[in-house]
């Protein structure tokens, strides 16, 4: 084979290759596969309004530069204890992307650094169409897995940074069935999906009374698989401010807005107030939503803490109102318990 025909050969196997990988196929996961459920009990409690404060163990999810701000390590569990509504359960956990799971965060943190594991989704879906004669059975499993690796450091006097590296693992199986008058056919496709991305975060703290936080949450991120072309994971934006008054009174406001790479964005605000009673004892309110004008579309959340000797016990209860399958125009009440424990390590 002369040299010419070597790279003619080359050159069409590179280009076959490249299109092979063009039309890929997406892989079939729900717009909102990657988001996970809100982490902690504290920030929940307090209108999920914790970018500019954000100085526990569940740092790593709101802003990495909150580890900086800790005062010492600690193991942190955060958990989804209960969920109550007068709706049907299928409705109730359809937005939950662990669909009824419980552990929903564990993280080893220290203010220099932290590793933290989440669990995103554990979907399983059944369908069934009948069009034509053809009948079609589909049963969709999801399993999404990260792994956060999170340093921060003070920058200046009055600045934070923080970044997290984060593994993600997905288990993704299909199995169809089709059936008609003349065929019965069950096709099985089970992939395995890896992937990556990177955590942003800065906090400015202006004054003991005032600081200011921004992170971007998947600021870069891919998941690959071996059957479908590679998804990009959405991009969440967190804005916050965090005022402290003298009577110990905390007072924080949040903005996020997540950009999906096949969605349109969704924009949030959240407010909330922490009040310490006691030095032990942490009572919490907030509301959160897309628009606060439309009383169907806000969470209304509440909370409760105490701390004693480095070992934290938070509660928080947040109530919103989700839409009824069978009759569009009717919302029900739901009510979602949730626990976080933090406990020193390493001789605090």
């Amino acid at each position: 084979m002369t040299n010419t025909a070597r790279i003619i050969l080359i050159l069409a196997l590179t280009f076959s290759l490249s299109a092979s990988l063009a039309w890929a196929e997406k892989a079939p996961l729900e717009f909102d596969a990657f988001d996970g459920q809100v982490i902690g009990a504290r920030a929940i409690g307090a209108g999920e309004a914790f970018t500019g404060l954000g100085s526990d163990a569940s740092a790593p999810y709101w802003n990495p530069a909150g580890l900086a701000l800790m005062s010492g390590n600690s193991f942190t569990m955060c958990s989804y204890l209960q969920r109550e509504s007068s709706a049907k359960w299928e409705d109730v956990i359809k937005s939950d992307p662990l669909r009824g799971g419980k552990l929903a965060y564990l993280s080893f943190a220290a203010p220099n650094g932290a590793l933290s594991i989440r669990p995103l989704s554990k979907i399983a879906t059944d369908t069934y169409t009948h069009v034509n004669g053809v009948e079609t059975w589909v049963n969709k499993k999801v399993i999404v897995n990260e792994i956060m690796l999170t340093t921060a450091r003070k920058y200046q006097d009055n600045i934070y940074t923080g970044v997290s590296l984060n593994y993600l693992n997905s288990n993704l199986s299909i199995a169809q069935r089709t059936k008609d008058a003349s065929t019965d056919v069950t096709r099985i496709n089970v992939d395995t999906g890896n992937g990556w991305s990177l955590d942003l975060g800065l906090v400015f703290v202006a004054s003991p009374y005032l600081s200011f936080g921004v992170s971007a949450i998947n600021a870069i991120g891919y998941m690959y698989w071996s059957d479908y072309d590679k998804n990009r994971l959405p991009l969440a934006f967190n804005s916050g401010v965090a005022m402290t008054l003298p009577q110990k009174v905390t007072f924080m406001f949040d903005i996020k807005r997540i950009y999906y790479p096949d969605h349109e964005d969704v924009i949030t605000k959240h407010i909330g107030l922490e009040q310490y009673m006691f030095n032990m004892f942490t009572l919490r309110a907030g509301m959160s939503g897309e628009n606060w004008n439309d009383p169907d579309k806000v969470a209304y959340t509440f909370g409760v803490g105490f701390s004693e000797n480095g070992y934290i016990l938070d509660l928080a209860m947040r109530r919103n109102k989700i839409r009824d399958s069978e009759v569009p125009d009717r919302f029900a009440t739901i009510s979602v318990y949730v626990v976080s424990l933090s406990m020193p390590f390493g001789g605090n």
